[in-house]
Protein backbone atom coordinates (compact mmCIF):
# COMPACT_ATOMS: atom_id res chain seq x y z
CA UNK A 1 0.00 0.00 0.00
CA UNK A 2 1.57 3.09 -0.80
CA UNK A 3 -1.39 6.15 -0.79
CA UNK A 4 0.73 9.11 -0.90
CA UNK A 5 3.69 9.26 -3.25
CA UNK A 6 4.74 12.77 -2.74
CA UNK A 7 3.56 16.30 -1.80
CA UNK A 8 4.01 19.59 -4.16
CA UNK A 9 4.88 22.38 -2.39
CA UNK A 10 2.22 25.00 -1.63
CA UNK A 11 4.74 27.49 -3.28
CA UNK A 12 8.18 27.86 -5.31
CA UNK A 13 9.91 30.82 -5.83
CA UNK A 14 8.04 32.72 -3.36
CA UNK A 15 4.72 32.26 -5.89
CA UNK A 16 1.97 29.97 -5.19
CA UNK A 17 1.89 26.66 -7.31
CA UNK A 18 -1.83 26.44 -7.41
CA UNK A 19 -4.42 29.14 -7.67
CA UNK A 20 -3.66 31.96 -9.50
CA UNK A 21 0.33 30.49 -10.28
CA UNK A 22 2.89 28.36 -11.60
CA UNK A 23 0.40 26.08 -12.84
CA UNK A 24 -2.48 28.37 -13.91
CA UNK A 25 0.77 30.18 -15.85
CA UNK A 26 1.33 26.76 -17.18
CA UNK A 27 -1.89 26.04 -18.22
CA UNK A 28 -1.88 29.07 -20.44
CA UNK A 29 0.76 28.48 -22.28
CA UNK A 30 -0.20 24.88 -22.74
CA UNK A 31 -2.95 26.50 -24.03
CA UNK A 32 -2.23 29.40 -26.55
CA UNK A 33 0.51 26.89 -28.04
CA UNK A 34 -2.02 24.45 -28.25
CA UNK A 35 -4.92 26.89 -30.37
CA UNK A 36 -2.08 27.92 -32.36
CA UNK A 37 -0.54 24.72 -34.19
CA UNK A 38 -4.27 23.40 -34.24
CA UNK A 39 -5.52 26.26 -35.79
CA UNK A 40 -3.45 26.39 -38.72
CA UNK A 41 -5.66 22.83 -39.73
CA UNK A 42 -9.44 23.80 -38.59
CA UNK A 43 -8.97 27.50 -38.66
CA UNK A 44 -8.91 29.78 -35.53
CA UNK A 45 -12.66 30.37 -34.57
CA UNK A 46 -13.40 26.81 -34.83
CA UNK A 47 -10.30 25.97 -32.75
CA UNK A 48 -11.10 28.50 -30.38
CA UNK A 49 -15.10 27.16 -29.54
CA UNK A 50 -13.38 23.79 -29.65
CA UNK A 51 -10.82 24.08 -26.92
CA UNK A 52 -12.25 26.73 -24.59
CA UNK A 53 -14.53 24.99 -22.79
CA UNK A 54 -11.95 21.99 -21.62
CA UNK A 55 -9.45 24.68 -21.17
CA UNK A 56 -11.43 26.96 -18.94
CA UNK A 57 -12.99 23.78 -16.94
CA UNK A 58 -9.32 22.80 -16.00
CA UNK A 59 -8.28 26.82 -15.24
CA UNK A 60 -11.23 26.43 -12.43
CA UNK A 61 -10.07 23.49 -10.91
CA UNK A 62 -6.77 24.87 -10.47
CA UNK A 63 -7.91 28.44 -9.13
CA UNK A 64 -10.64 27.09 -7.25
CA UNK A 65 -10.37 23.30 -6.14
CA UNK A 66 -6.47 22.54 -6.08
CA UNK A 67 -6.41 25.29 -3.19
CA UNK A 68 -8.53 23.79 -0.90
CA UNK A 69 -7.06 20.43 -1.28
CA UNK A 70 -3.69 21.37 0.93
CA UNK A 71 -2.40 19.27 3.39
CA UNK A 72 0.23 19.49 6.39
CA UNK A 73 3.04 17.62 5.59
CA UNK A 74 3.79 15.40 8.32
CA UNK A 75 5.45 17.76 11.30
CA UNK A 76 7.24 19.76 9.08
CA UNK A 77 4.75 22.74 9.65
CA UNK A 78 4.15 22.81 5.53
CA UNK A 79 1.76 22.52 3.21
CA UNK A 80 1.72 20.90 0.05
CA UNK A 81 -0.99 18.55 -2.33
CA UNK A 82 -0.61 15.12 -1.81
CA UNK A 83 -0.07 12.97 -4.62
CA UNK A 84 -1.77 9.93 -4.45
CA UNK A 85 -1.27 6.58 -5.79
CA UNK A 86 -4.79 5.98 -6.69
CA UNK A 87 -4.79 9.31 -8.86
CA UNK A 88 -1.60 8.82 -10.69
CA UNK A 89 -3.01 5.03 -11.29
CA UNK A 90 -6.32 6.66 -12.30
CA UNK A 91 -4.36 9.37 -14.79
CA UNK A 92 -2.23 6.76 -16.27
CA UNK A 93 -5.33 4.30 -17.03
CA UNK A 94 -6.77 7.34 -18.78
CA UNK A 95 -3.70 8.06 -21.07
CA UNK A 96 -3.27 4.47 -21.75
CA UNK A 97 -6.88 3.56 -22.32
CA UNK A 98 -6.89 6.55 -24.90
CA UNK A 99 -3.70 5.72 -26.37
CA UNK A 100 -5.01 2.15 -27.04
CA UNK A 101 -8.40 2.99 -28.44
CA UNK A 102 -6.71 6.05 -30.48
CA UNK A 103 -4.08 3.26 -32.04
CA UNK A 104 -7.44 0.72 -32.90
CA UNK A 105 -8.78 3.83 -34.64
CA UNK A 106 -6.34 4.91 -36.94
CA UNK A 107 -6.22 0.40 -37.77
CA UNK A 108 -9.75 1.20 -39.33
CA UNK A 109 -9.00 4.66 -40.64
CA UNK A 110 -10.91 6.38 -37.71
CA UNK A 111 -10.03 9.74 -36.95
CA UNK A 112 -8.00 9.52 -33.51
CA UNK A 113 -9.69 12.81 -32.62
CA UNK A 114 -13.54 11.31 -32.36
CA UNK A 115 -11.52 9.39 -29.92
CA UNK A 116 -10.11 11.74 -28.39
CA UNK A 117 -13.11 14.31 -27.83
CA UNK A 118 -15.21 10.90 -26.92
CA UNK A 119 -12.99 10.15 -24.24
CA UNK A 120 -12.98 13.49 -22.66
CA UNK A 121 -16.77 13.21 -22.57
CA UNK A 122 -16.52 9.65 -21.22
CA UNK A 123 -14.50 10.89 -18.93
CA UNK A 124 -15.61 13.50 -17.29
CA UNK A 125 -19.45 11.73 -16.97
CA UNK A 126 -17.92 8.63 -15.85
CA UNK A 127 -15.90 10.26 -12.93
CA UNK A 128 -19.07 12.52 -11.79
CA UNK A 129 -21.50 8.58 -11.64
CA UNK A 130 -18.65 6.71 -10.01
CA UNK A 131 -18.20 9.56 -7.22
CA UNK A 132 -21.63 10.35 -7.10
CA UNK A 133 -22.75 6.42 -6.80
CA UNK A 134 -20.13 6.20 -4.03
CA UNK A 135 -21.24 9.04 -2.48
CA UNK A 136 -25.10 8.42 -2.15
CA UNK A 137 -23.87 4.86 -0.88
CA UNK A 138 -21.20 6.17 1.94
CA UNK A 139 -22.96 9.96 2.33
CA UNK A 140 -21.87 9.84 5.92
CA UNK A 141 -18.70 9.56 5.19
CA UNK A 142 -18.26 12.91 3.84
CA UNK A 143 -20.15 15.15 5.97
CA UNK A 144 -18.11 17.86 7.51
CA UNK A 145 -18.76 20.79 10.14
CA UNK A 146 -18.25 23.17 6.95
CA UNK A 147 -20.17 23.40 3.93
CA UNK A 148 -17.07 23.70 2.23
CA UNK A 149 -15.23 20.61 4.30
CA UNK A 150 -18.35 18.95 2.80
CA UNK A 151 -17.41 19.80 -0.70
CA UNK A 152 -13.69 19.39 -0.52
CA UNK A 153 -14.37 15.87 0.81
CA UNK A 154 -16.63 15.12 -2.18
CA UNK A 155 -14.59 16.65 -4.78
CA UNK A 156 -10.97 14.79 -3.45
CA UNK A 157 -11.03 11.70 -5.74
CA UNK A 158 -7.44 10.94 -5.73
CA UNK A 159 -8.04 8.79 -2.47
CA UNK A 160 -10.19 6.67 -3.88
CA UNK A 161 -14.21 6.63 -3.19
CA UNK A 162 -15.27 5.30 -7.21
CA UNK A 163 -17.43 2.88 -8.13
CA UNK A 164 -17.10 1.23 -11.15
CA UNK A 165 -20.53 0.72 -12.22
CA UNK A 166 -21.40 4.31 -11.12
CA UNK A 167 -18.50 5.52 -14.15
CA UNK A 168 -20.17 3.13 -16.72
CA UNK A 169 -23.97 4.81 -15.77
CA UNK A 170 -22.43 8.18 -16.25
CA UNK A 171 -19.90 7.63 -19.16
CA UNK A 172 -21.72 5.27 -21.25
CA UNK A 173 -24.82 7.65 -21.98
CA UNK A 174 -22.76 10.45 -22.17
CA UNK A 175 -20.40 8.97 -24.98
CA UNK A 176 -23.97 7.50 -27.00
CA UNK A 177 -24.91 11.21 -26.62
CA UNK A 178 -21.78 12.52 -28.06
CA UNK A 179 -21.95 10.04 -30.78
CA UNK A 180 -25.44 10.70 -32.10
CA UNK A 181 -25.27 14.50 -31.86
CA UNK A 182 -21.79 13.72 -34.25
CA UNK A 183 -23.64 11.30 -36.33
CA UNK A 184 -21.20 8.41 -35.81
CA UNK A 185 -22.16 4.71 -35.79
CA UNK A 186 -22.09 4.36 -31.84
CA UNK A 187 -22.04 0.51 -31.85
CA UNK A 188 -19.12 0.44 -34.30
CA UNK A 189 -16.73 2.53 -31.89
CA UNK A 190 -17.82 1.15 -28.90
CA UNK A 191 -16.26 -2.22 -30.26
CA UNK A 192 -12.84 0.06 -30.66
CA UNK A 193 -13.00 1.42 -27.03
CA UNK A 194 -13.93 -1.89 -25.55
CA UNK A 195 -10.78 -3.29 -24.89
CA UNK A 196 -9.99 0.24 -23.42
CA UNK A 197 -12.67 0.47 -21.25
CA UNK A 198 -11.55 -2.82 -19.69
CA UNK A 199 -7.83 -2.04 -19.80
CA UNK A 200 -8.09 0.93 -18.03
CA UNK A 201 -9.80 -0.60 -15.07
CA UNK A 202 -7.37 -3.14 -15.12
CA UNK A 203 -4.99 0.08 -14.39
CA UNK A 204 -7.52 1.62 -11.97
CA UNK A 205 -7.42 -1.64 -9.94
CA UNK A 206 -3.78 -1.51 -9.15
CA UNK A 207 -4.71 2.29 -7.32
CA UNK A 208 -6.95 0.35 -5.48
CA UNK A 209 -4.35 -1.61 -4.29
CA UNK A 210 -2.36 1.07 -3.76
CA UNK A 211 -4.97 3.21 -1.54
CA UNK A 212 -5.82 0.01 0.29
CA UNK A 213 -9.52 -0.12 -0.46
CA UNK A 214 -11.63 -2.16 -2.41
CA UNK A 215 -10.03 -5.11 -0.10
CA UNK A 216 -10.71 -9.08 0.05
CA UNK A 217 -11.83 -10.94 3.39
CA UNK A 218 -9.72 -12.64 5.73
CA UNK A 219 -7.34 -15.15 4.07
CA UNK A 220 -5.33 -17.57 6.17
CA UNK A 221 -3.21 -18.63 3.43
CA UNK A 222 0.22 -16.73 2.59
CA UNK A 223 0.20 -15.87 -0.53
CA UNK A 224 -2.48 -14.71 -1.68
CA UNK A 225 -3.22 -13.09 1.87
CA UNK A 226 -1.28 -10.00 2.36
CA UNK A 227 -1.68 -7.39 5.20
CA UNK A 228 -1.81 -3.74 5.10
CA UNK A 229 -0.37 -0.71 7.91
CA UNK A 230 -2.50 0.27 10.52
CA UNK A 231 -3.74 3.54 8.51
CA UNK A 232 -5.20 1.00 5.48
CA UNK A 233 -9.07 0.81 4.94
CA UNK A 234 -8.71 -2.79 6.01
CA UNK A 235 -7.10 -2.25 9.57
CA UNK A 236 -9.86 0.22 9.94
CA UNK A 237 -12.62 -2.13 8.97
CA UNK A 238 -11.28 -4.87 11.17
CA UNK A 239 -10.52 -2.15 14.36
CA UNK A 240 -14.57 -2.35 14.16
CA UNK A 241 -14.44 -6.11 14.52
CA UNK A 242 -12.00 -6.68 17.50
CA UNK A 243 -8.83 -6.88 15.82
CA UNK A 244 -7.34 -4.97 18.59
CA UNK A 245 -7.51 -7.36 20.70
CA UNK A 246 -5.14 -9.32 18.56
CA UNK A 247 -7.20 -12.30 17.57
CA UNK A 248 -9.00 -12.21 14.33
CA UNK A 249 -12.17 -15.01 14.89
CA UNK A 250 -14.07 -16.98 12.16
CA UNK A 251 -16.60 -19.15 12.82
CA UNK A 252 -15.76 -23.10 14.20
CA UNK A 253 -19.56 -24.74 14.92
CA UNK A 254 -18.50 -28.12 16.08
CA UNK A 255 -21.68 -30.48 16.48
CA UNK A 256 -21.35 -33.36 19.44
CA UNK A 257 -23.39 -36.34 19.16
CA UNK A 258 -24.72 -39.05 22.24
CA UNK A 259 -24.11 -42.21 19.73
CA UNK A 260 -20.88 -43.22 22.08
CA UNK A 261 -22.90 -42.26 25.23
CA UNK A 262 -24.98 -45.67 26.75
CA UNK A 263 -27.89 -44.08 27.38
CA UNK A 264 -29.59 -42.38 24.20
CA UNK A 265 -31.58 -39.53 25.58
CA UNK A 266 -29.90 -36.28 26.12
CA UNK A 267 -31.22 -33.97 28.21
CA UNK A 268 -32.19 -30.41 27.05
CA UNK A 269 -29.29 -28.86 28.39
CA UNK A 270 -26.75 -31.26 26.90
CA UNK A 271 -28.39 -30.63 23.43
CA UNK A 272 -28.24 -26.81 23.88
CA UNK A 273 -24.68 -27.71 24.41
CA UNK A 274 -24.12 -29.52 21.81
CA UNK A 275 -25.31 -26.94 19.32
CA UNK A 276 -23.68 -24.12 20.97
CA UNK A 277 -21.55 -22.12 18.28
CA UNK A 278 -17.56 -22.56 18.55
CA UNK A 279 -15.31 -19.74 17.35
CA UNK A 280 -11.92 -20.55 16.06
CA UNK A 281 -9.07 -18.17 16.18
CA UNK A 282 -7.73 -18.04 12.82
CA UNK A 283 -5.26 -15.10 13.30
CA UNK A 284 -3.48 -13.56 16.01
CA UNK A 285 -0.83 -10.46 16.84
CA UNK A 286 1.80 -10.93 19.54
CA UNK A 287 1.99 -7.60 20.11
CA UNK A 288 -1.43 -6.66 20.94
CA UNK A 289 -0.60 -9.24 24.41
CA UNK A 290 -2.43 -12.67 23.58
CA UNK A 291 -0.81 -15.51 25.69
CA UNK A 292 1.88 -18.07 23.82
CA UNK A 293 -0.45 -20.30 24.18
CA UNK A 294 -2.99 -19.53 22.66
CA UNK A 295 -2.70 -20.76 19.26
CA UNK A 296 -4.27 -20.31 15.52
CA UNK A 297 -6.88 -22.99 15.79
CA UNK A 298 -8.06 -23.01 19.23
CA UNK A 299 -11.81 -23.14 19.52
CA UNK A 300 -13.46 -20.66 21.93
CA UNK A 301 -17.00 -21.45 23.95
CA UNK A 302 -17.08 -17.82 25.38
CA UNK A 303 -15.33 -14.41 25.79
CA UNK A 304 -15.58 -12.48 28.83
CA UNK A 305 -18.04 -15.02 30.34
CA UNK A 306 -20.11 -14.53 27.52
CA UNK A 307 -21.63 -17.36 25.07
CA UNK A 308 -21.95 -15.07 21.75
CA UNK A 309 -24.30 -16.50 19.34
CA UNK A 310 -23.33 -15.56 16.23
CA UNK A 311 -19.45 -14.70 14.44
CA UNK A 312 -20.72 -10.65 14.65
CA UNK A 313 -21.51 -11.00 18.54
CA UNK A 314 -18.26 -12.58 19.20
CA UNK A 315 -16.64 -9.70 17.65
CA UNK A 316 -18.76 -7.07 19.42
CA UNK A 317 -17.85 -8.60 22.28
CA UNK A 318 -13.89 -8.27 21.60
CA UNK A 319 -14.84 -4.12 20.34
CA UNK A 320 -16.68 -3.55 23.92
CA UNK A 321 -14.02 -5.00 25.86
CA UNK A 322 -11.82 -2.64 28.14
CA UNK A 323 -8.47 -3.57 27.08
CA UNK A 324 -8.97 -6.82 28.75
CA UNK A 325 -10.05 -10.15 27.55
CA UNK A 326 -11.05 -13.90 28.88
CA UNK A 327 -11.56 -16.84 26.67
CA UNK A 328 -12.78 -20.11 27.58
CA UNK A 329 -11.42 -22.72 24.93
CA UNK A 330 -13.53 -25.80 23.89
CA UNK A 331 -10.54 -27.81 25.83
CA UNK A 332 -11.78 -25.61 29.70
CA UNK A 333 -8.72 -23.94 29.79
CA UNK A 334 -9.19 -20.01 30.29
CA UNK A 335 -6.80 -17.46 29.08
CA UNK A 336 -6.63 -13.97 30.16
CA UNK A 337 -4.38 -11.07 28.84
CA UNK A 338 -4.53 -7.03 28.79
CA UNK A 339 -3.92 -5.54 25.67
CA UNK A 340 -0.55 -3.90 25.36
CA UNK A 341 -0.61 -2.31 22.12
CA UNK A 342 -2.55 -2.45 19.12
CA UNK A 343 -1.86 -4.80 15.98
CA UNK A 344 0.60 -2.54 13.82
CA UNK A 345 -0.54 -4.51 10.88
CA UNK A 346 -3.70 -6.19 9.56
CA UNK A 347 -4.80 -9.62 9.73
CA UNK A 348 -3.84 -10.83 5.99
CA UNK A 349 -6.80 -10.26 3.47
CA UNK A 350 -7.21 -11.27 -0.08
CA UNK A 351 -5.71 -8.57 -2.74
CA UNK A 352 -9.13 -8.40 -4.42
CA UNK A 353 -7.76 -5.44 -6.09
CA UNK A 354 -5.24 -7.28 -8.03
CA UNK A 355 -7.40 -10.09 -8.61
CA UNK A 356 -9.47 -7.40 -10.44
CA UNK A 357 -6.52 -6.07 -12.32
CA UNK A 358 -5.66 -9.55 -13.82
CA UNK A 359 -9.57 -10.62 -14.38
CA UNK A 360 -9.67 -6.82 -16.46
CA UNK A 361 -6.33 -6.90 -18.20
CA UNK A 362 -7.14 -10.57 -19.43
CA UNK A 363 -10.36 -9.39 -20.96
CA UNK A 364 -8.68 -6.35 -22.38
CA UNK A 365 -6.41 -8.57 -23.99
CA UNK A 366 -9.27 -11.13 -25.65
CA UNK A 367 -11.68 -8.27 -26.55
CA UNK A 368 -8.13 -7.22 -28.61
CA UNK A 369 -7.82 -10.27 -30.09
CA UNK A 370 -11.74 -10.58 -30.90
CA UNK A 371 -12.03 -7.77 -32.83
CA UNK A 372 -10.97 -8.87 -36.05
CA UNK A 373 -13.26 -11.95 -36.23
CA UNK A 374 -16.23 -9.71 -35.01
CA UNK A 375 -19.08 -10.32 -37.19
CA UNK A 376 -21.50 -7.28 -36.75
CA UNK A 377 -20.86 -3.93 -35.30
CA UNK A 378 -21.40 -3.89 -31.20
CA UNK A 379 -20.26 -7.71 -30.68
CA UNK A 380 -17.11 -6.77 -29.21
CA UNK A 381 -19.00 -4.03 -26.56
CA UNK A 382 -21.58 -6.92 -25.83
CA UNK A 383 -18.81 -9.39 -24.99
CA UNK A 384 -17.59 -7.23 -22.71
CA UNK A 385 -20.79 -5.98 -21.23
CA UNK A 386 -20.78 -10.34 -21.06
CA UNK A 387 -17.83 -11.56 -19.29
CA UNK A 388 -17.00 -8.38 -16.83
CA UNK A 389 -20.44 -9.00 -14.74
CA UNK A 390 -19.91 -12.46 -14.14
CA UNK A 391 -16.43 -11.82 -13.03
CA UNK A 392 -17.32 -8.98 -11.12
CA UNK A 393 -20.39 -10.93 -9.73
CA UNK A 394 -18.03 -13.69 -8.41
CA UNK A 395 -15.17 -11.54 -7.31
CA UNK A 396 -17.69 -9.64 -5.04
CA UNK A 397 -17.97 -12.74 -3.19
CA UNK A 398 -14.36 -12.55 -1.58
CA UNK A 399 -14.52 -9.18 -0.58
CA UNK A 400 -15.85 -7.80 2.98
CA UNK A 401 -15.65 -3.95 2.22
CA UNK A 402 -19.88 -3.57 1.00
CA UNK A 403 -22.54 -5.10 3.12
CA UNK A 404 -25.77 -6.86 1.36
CA UNK A 405 -28.43 -5.25 -0.06
CA UNK A 406 -32.28 -5.19 -0.29
CA UNK A 407 -32.30 -7.69 2.75
CA UNK A 408 -30.30 -10.27 0.71
CA UNK A 409 -26.45 -11.48 0.48
CA UNK A 410 -25.61 -9.95 -2.58
CA UNK A 411 -23.64 -6.18 -2.73
CA UNK A 412 -24.87 -3.06 -4.53
CA UNK A 413 -22.12 -3.87 -7.25
CA UNK A 414 -23.61 -7.82 -7.30
CA UNK A 415 -27.15 -6.30 -8.37
CA UNK A 416 -26.00 -4.30 -10.97
CA UNK A 417 -23.87 -7.13 -12.80
CA UNK A 418 -27.18 -8.88 -13.12
CA UNK A 419 -28.89 -6.14 -14.42
CA UNK A 420 -26.11 -5.35 -17.00
CA UNK A 421 -25.93 -8.94 -17.89
CA UNK A 422 -30.44 -8.55 -18.52
CA UNK A 423 -28.97 -5.42 -20.72
CA UNK A 424 -25.81 -7.82 -22.41
CA UNK A 425 -28.74 -10.67 -23.50
CA UNK A 426 -30.95 -7.50 -24.88
CA UNK A 427 -27.99 -6.70 -27.18
CA UNK A 428 -26.63 -9.76 -28.25
CA UNK A 429 -30.69 -9.60 -29.25
CA UNK A 430 -30.52 -6.72 -31.37
CA UNK A 431 -27.02 -7.39 -32.52
CA UNK A 432 -28.05 -10.59 -34.25
CA UNK A 433 -30.83 -9.00 -36.00
CA UNK A 434 -28.17 -6.46 -37.61
CA UNK A 435 -26.85 -7.35 -41.11
CA UNK A 436 -23.19 -8.87 -41.01
CA UNK A 437 -20.20 -7.07 -41.70
CA UNK A 438 -19.52 -3.49 -40.18
CA UNK A 439 -19.71 0.48 -41.02
CA UNK A 440 -16.25 0.65 -40.30
CA UNK A 441 -13.45 0.57 -42.83
CA UNK A 442 -11.62 -2.99 -42.30
CA UNK A 443 -8.53 -3.41 -40.55
CA UNK A 444 -5.67 -4.74 -41.96
CA UNK A 445 -6.26 -8.90 -41.97
CA UNK A 446 -9.90 -7.87 -41.15
CA UNK A 447 -11.18 -8.99 -44.93
CA UNK A 448 -11.06 -12.62 -44.68
CA UNK A 449 -11.92 -12.66 -41.41
CA UNK A 450 -15.22 -11.68 -42.45
CA UNK A 451 -14.95 -13.10 -45.26
CA UNK A 452 -14.13 -16.20 -43.51
CA UNK A 453 -16.90 -15.80 -40.89
CA UNK A 454 -19.91 -15.27 -43.84
CA UNK A 455 -18.64 -18.26 -45.42
CA UNK A 456 -19.54 -20.40 -42.35
CA UNK A 457 -22.43 -19.18 -40.88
Amino acid sequence: MRSTLFYIPEQFAGLPVFGFGWLLIAWAVVGVVAVLLASRRDGFQKTVSGYLPLWAIVAGLIVFLLPNMMQEIGDTGLRGLPVRGFGVMMLIAVVSGVGLAAHRARQVNLDPEIIFSLAFWMFAFGIAGARLFYIVEYWPQFQRETFWGTVRAIADVTEGGLVVYGSVLGGLPAGFFYLRSKHLPPLAIADVIAPSMVLGLALGRIGCFLNGCCFGGFCEASPPGLTFPSESPPYKRQEELGWRSGIWLSTATEEKTSMDRPDDRANESETQEASQPRFRVSWIAPEAGPPPDLKVGDLIESINGQQPATLLEAQKLLVQSPGVYELKLADGRRLFWQSRQAPRRSAPVHPAQLYASIDAGLLALVLWNFFPYRRRDGEVFALMLTVHPISRFLLEMIRSDEPGQFGTAFTISQWFSIGFLAVAAILWWYIERQPRGSVLPLAPGEENSFTAATAHS
